[in-house]
């Protein structure tokens, strides 16, 4: 019980991350028409592809400083605006994110897409209360969107509405089967809620994805710990990270699972 006390507040952290990376993965980057952008003598083709390469890259600093650079030229541009804002979010700035993405709504009115991107910025600073009813309303207006209905899940998960989160989270799976980014929040959701069991399925349904990321396998590893099993945490934790990396995680896995 005590291990599991411990793990509490790791756990809400991990849990908000791993969803905004798996917004991240599913927002379908709706970007601008490069050739009918460049056409308009307006846009530096040149300057877009940095921006797209540094977002591939995660190097979100870089990529928010060029699509500022082309707002510049085109500051009317919509698309750009949004992917402002989202390299923003992703780079720790959500409350610039927030009042980009609200600066547009009052502009061209509360379309899905606009008030999708603003509550995965009222995610990223921890304003759950905006966060949850703006979500609700993108999810009116695009209810085939997995990456609002995942967002969603995480605002309820924040809020401690587990059974709700989980519910939003196996609608969105229907959406996108196999997606191993709704899965590990489904897991995460899960093992606050006190279904561990339940939690380590989900969450091995989510490592065997080809295209599960390094942060999935992470969180496996941070559920086998809880479950007291160190050396499968460990093996884990090794298939991504330095060994020194490793070593470290590995006695805070000791620490959750109580062996310390």
């Amino acid at each position: 019980m005590l291990a599991r006390q411990r793990l509490t507040t790791t756990m809400a952290a991990i849990l908000l991350s791993g969803l905004l990376a798996a917004c991240e993965g599913g927002e379908g980057k709706k970007d601008v028409d490069v050739a009918e952008a460049a056409a308009s003598k307006q846009f530096d083709p040149q300057i877009y592809e940095a921006a797209r390469r540094a977002e591939l890259q995660h190097n979100y600093i870089e990529a928010a400083q060029h699509y500022q650079s082309l707002l510049a030229r085109d500051a009317g541009n919509v698309d750009l605006a949004v992917s402002l804002a989202r390299n923003l979010r992703y780079g720790g700035s959500g409350q610039q994110s927030v009042e980009i993405v609200n600066s547009l709504i009052a502009r061209e009115g509360r379309t899905g897409p606009l008030l999708a991107e603003l509550g995965k910025a009222y995610i990223s600073t921890d304003q759950m209360n905006l966060a949850i009813p703006v979500l609700e309303e993108a999810r009116g207006i695009s209810p085939d969107k997995w990456d609002v209905l995942a967002a969603l899940g995480v605002a309820y998960d924040c809020e401690d509405r587990f059974a709700d989160a989980q519910g939003i989270y196996r609608e969105a799976a229907l959406l996108s089967p196999g997606n191993p980014d709704i899965l590990n929040n489904l897991a995460l959701s899960q093992a606050q809620s006190g279904d561990l069991a339940g939690a380590l399925v989900t969450m091995k349904e989510a490592v065997d994805q080809p295209t599960a990321s390094s942060q999935v396998r992470q969180n496996m590893a941070l559920l086998l710990a809880l479950q007291g099993d160190v050396d499968g945490a460990d093996r884990w934790a090794r298939k991504d990270l330095p060994r020194e990396v490793a070593d470290e995680n590995t006695k805070y896995y000791r620490y959750i699972a109580g062996a310390e």
